[in-house]
């Protein structure tokens, strides 16, 4: 994320191919009649050959640099499908990540107002904004969209002033995974409660198991716990809400209380050593290889039952259940984490606007991402998907799909990514400073709310 980074599950995708039916053109030849008298048809000029189309060359800059599996693959599989059947029809792709790296080209794009024809993009303050108010991004007519089943929240993040800028692709929300035989190994039930998670993380101590594997090293993680934790605390999303656009504040009790929860889970052991150390694929892998019983992590990651660099006892055994509530706290796990991230955007300075437009929209056919991610087990598509089930889902699908379907309340738009650039940074700071036990809670929480003003401030 920073906005979050959608990683691609590392999976292997059957071929996607929906071709297109083109129309057949008639070669316009007529006869000549035998009559001596020359007929009108026969003394009609002769019917010429339609103006073959014209050849377009659409640039795709993308956060998906490997094209072999997840998203990355199926992107690529889409656009030679498109290309097939439209030989007119060149889209070049350009990759780059991580997702810092993507948006820093992204800015220096915008500032020299040479943004490619369609870019991957998010639905956040931080990212959107700028974009929109430099006129660099083309507005998508909405009901362009109506038939193509997307959830209807999930176009508010991509809109502006009730303009459409972009399309998004997933529905994104934050679970923690499971090793269902390792639990069945230790007698460990799915916890519920913070009390019943610390029980679970003793035992898992007890044997020497690391409980939760985390990626302390890139805060956005953090970021999204912390906001869970928030809901836990408050039984409500708003406190983020209205502390960012100053109607409310950070130093709400609420903060205070959930920044206690982050200590209590990091000195009860939950994420072992040295974890603020680990990075995401560490955090993945360490799970993956069965070295650690649990993993801190979006939905995205449901192709790990998939991934064929795990062993077949842990790919048959993953799970996936909501964020325990904690003490004294009035959220409950029926309420989850869960936003509309990642996109894409057509450039507004673009010679082929229209072309672009219309690759986007046949991309998201009914048929076209949203099975392909269901079905190969990528993700979940920002689309309904109800009509792709087919019977063979795998077990962390079916449980990520029970809390999504099960959740009362959403969060939307998380609160890293409604801070400034610059006031995301010590949002990002202060956390991994809670986590590290060199901040207090309630100094956690003045810095924060100070971050919120700056922040409402710069983007007014």
């Amino acid at each position: 994320m920073t906005t979050l980074r959608f990683k691609q599950a590392g999976i292997s995708l059957a071929v996607l191919t929906t071709a297109l039916g083109l129309a057949g053109c008639g070669d316009g030849t007529s006869t000549t009649p035998s009559s001596a008298a020359p007929s009108a048809a026969a003394t009609a000029p002769a019917a010429t050959e339609a103006p073959k189309a014209e050849k377009i060359t659409l640039s795709f800059f993308t956060n998906n640099s490997d094209r072999a599996v997840g998203q990355g693959k199926l992107e690529q599989e889409l656009i030679e499908a498109y290309m097939k059947n439209n030989p007119n029809i060149t889209i070049k792709v350009e990759t780059l990540s991580p997702d810092p790296q993507y948006q820093d080209k992204i800015k220096v794009y915008n500032a020299s107002n040479q943004l490619p024809d369609i870019i991957s993009a998010w639905g956040n303050t931080n990212f959107l904004k700028p974009l929109v108010n430099n006129n660099a991004l083309a507005e998508i007519n909405k009901d362009d969209l109506k038939d193509m089943g997307f959830i209807p929240s999930s176009l508010d993040g991509f809109s502006s002033d009730g303009k459409l800028y972009g399309i998004p692709r997933n529905s994104d929300f934050w679970v923690l995974y499971y090793n269902k035989k390792v639990f069945a190994d230790n007698g460990l039930q799915v916890p519920k409660t913070e009390a019943e998670l610390f029980g679970v993380i003793d035992k898992l101590k007890a044997k020497k198991i690391v409980p939760i594997a985390m990626d302390g090293r890139e805060a956005w993680t953090s970021g999204l716990w912390f906001d869970t934790l928030l809901q836990r605390a408050s039984g409500t999303w708003d406190t983020s809400k209205k502390a960012l656009d100053r109607s409310g504040s950070y130093k709400d009790p609420a903060t205070v209380e959930a920044a206690k929860a982050v200590q209590r889970w990091v000195k009860a052991g939950a994420f072992g050593d040295g974890f603020l150390n680990q990075d995401y694929g560490a955090a993945r892998n360490m799970f993956g290889q069965g070295k650690a019983a649990m993993f801190m992590m979006g939905e995205w990651e449901m192709g790990m039952a998939a991934d064929a660099n795990f062993p077949e006892e842990v790919r048959n055994n993953i799970g996936a259940f909501p964020i325990p509530s904690i003490e004294g706290g009035k959220g409950s796990t029926d309420d989850l984490t869960a936003w509309f991230g990642g996109g894409y955007a057509v450039s507004n300075n673009s010679k082929h606007k229209k072309e672009a437009i219309e690759f986007l929209k046949w991309m998201f056919r009914p048929d076209g991402w949203a099975k392909g991610v269901w079905q190969n087990g990528i993700t979940f598509p920002a689309q309904k998907y109800d009509q792709y089930l087919t019977g063979k889902e795998t077990e962390v699908q079916k449980d990520l799909t029970k809390i999504f379907n099960n959740s009362k309340t959403y969060s939307g738009t998380v609160a890293q990514d409604k801070f400034s650039s610059d006031t995301q940074k010590t949002f990002y700071d202060s956390i991994q400073k809670l986590e590290g036990i060199k901040m207090t809670p309630e100094d956690f929480a003045n810095a924060i709310d100070e971050a919120a003003d700056k922040s409402a401030k710069a983007t007014k």
